[in-house]
């Protein structure tokens, strides 16, 4: 028989209290039943961006600050270059949600081409993940991407102590971040201890592929896969990780997404879709001009596997899409904690000056009309796993830290107690 939530070490998730977790939870029914019939949906933004004050005479306003700035600001270096660029940077911090202010931005060519690069699972590094100790000017090493240009010239717990023969110390997080960020074919020389030993180390960055889907077998009919991103290949990735388990009597399946912070949106509805049949709802979007999309499976024969989802508070975006298509459709049981709460999504525009600017066009519910934005998605098993616990435990694969990761243990429990009671 299945085990119990106590039986699990786990805990039912808390429920919203007070008026404004129930005035969620009200609009969020009243939005489903809008979905249901189909109605233009009158319903407040999910966060404030009306002025809280008449501003009248708004553009002669704005001309008149800008004028006198460029007139009376103490220093010559204030060009009308900077405020335009200021003023334009400020209208995007003022459409995006509170918690977080970057979400809309400007984006520089370089910098958008890196975004797309990213988004196709590729990057341009020395492949080297660290965390920095300002105190001493040391980084240390805590994982080594596979195919990098660190990959088998660097450890885990390796800590480098100069860069291009540069301390570290007195530098401030960005300054280290651009000692390490260069064009591919540029080399970087790093000074590294390891154990007693100082030794240089000289690596070429270069572009490589990110490995963003891990599988391990945890028994002869349970497997587990790490889902790190959504990347353009994820859901043809992910299919063709799975097509040969069945034929090799696996039943049950553990997704793990937690730190999986999204990546690409059409990618997200593909792998949900490999496991929905057809007709099957898997999103609602509201835009201003499209108003209401929804976006239905169209897959004949999805896989059957026995699916639990593995989720913390870095799953989010596309990632949430993913879980709550699955979730609402009682096709999967996600164990874990609440998720991020990325529940709008964006698109980008190409500006004359060959900029591109990035900002919100829509808002994303689940099948059933239920928004996720800044509350997130509520696991149906909950444990509590910190942040620090959880990054660190990722590092390795699944089976080798079973032992001390209590939200895959209780995944594991679920789907045996599954297949016991079949």
């Amino acid at each position: 028989m299945t085990p119990s939530p106590a039986a699990l070490g786990v805990r039912r998730p808390p429920c919203w209290r007070g008026l404004a977790g129930c005035g969620r939870l009200a609009a969020a029914a009243a939005l489903a039943a809008v979905l249901a019939r189909g109605e233009p949906p009158r319903i407040p933004p999910l966060f404030p961006v009306a002025p809280d004050a008449p501003f009248p005479n708004a553009q002669a306003a704005f001309d008149e600050v800008r004028s006198l700035l460029l007139e009376h600001y103490y220093s010559g270096d204030l060009t009308e270059e900077a405020l335009y660029l200021a003023a334009v940077n400020g209208m995007l911090r003022h459409v995006s949600p509170p918690e977080t202010p970057d979400l809309c931005r400007l984006y520089t060519a370089d910098e958008y081409r890196k975004l797309l690069d990213s988004l196709d699972g590729l990057q341009v590094s020395i492949g080297v993940k660290s965390t920095f100790n300002p105190t001493d000017g040391s980084l240390t090493v805590t994982e080594v991407l596979p195919g990098s240009p660190a990959d088998g010239r660097l450890q885990p717990y390796d800590r480098i102590l100069r860069v291009n023969g540069e301390r570290l110390k007195g530098r401030g997080v960005d300054e280290v971040n651009r000692l390490f960020s260069g064009d591919e074919g540029t080399a970087v020389r790093l000074t590294v201890n390891r154990d007693v030993e100082v030794f240089e180390c000289t690596l070429t960055r270069r572009q490589f592929e990110t490995q963003t889907l891990v599988l391990s077998r945890l028994g002869p009919r349970i497997a587990a896969v790490d889902m790190r991103r959504f990347t353009s290949t994820l859901s043809a990735d992910l299919a063709g990780l799975l097509k040969p388990l069945a034929g090799e009597g696996v039943t049950g399946v553990i997704l793990d997404l937690r730190g999986n912070g999204g990546g690409v949106f059409a990618e997200s509805l593909r792998a949900a879709e490999l496991f929905l049949p057809e007709k099957a709802v898997l999103l609602k979007t509201l835009e201003r001009k499209e108003k209401i999309k929804t976006y239905v499976s169209s897959n004949k024969e999805p896989f059957t596997f026995d699916l639990v989802l593995l989720a913390n508070g870095k799953t989010g975006s596309s990632a949430e899409v993913f879980i709550s298509a699955l979730k609402d459709n009682g096709r999967a049981t996600l164990v874990g904690s609440r998720t991020y709460g990325k529940g709008v999504f964006e698109k980008t525009f190409e500006l004359a000056n060959q900029y591109r600017v990035q900002f919100i066009t829509g808002a994303m519910y689940s099948p059933r009309g239920a928004p996720w934005q800044r509350r997130g998605v509520a696991p149906d098993f909950y444990i509590d796993q910190d942040d620090k616990t959880a990054d660190a435990l990722l590092k390795l694969p699944a089976r080798e830290r079973l032992a001390k990761d209590t939200v895959l243990a209780a995944a594991l429990k679920l789907l045996e107690g599954r297949g016991d009671s079949d």
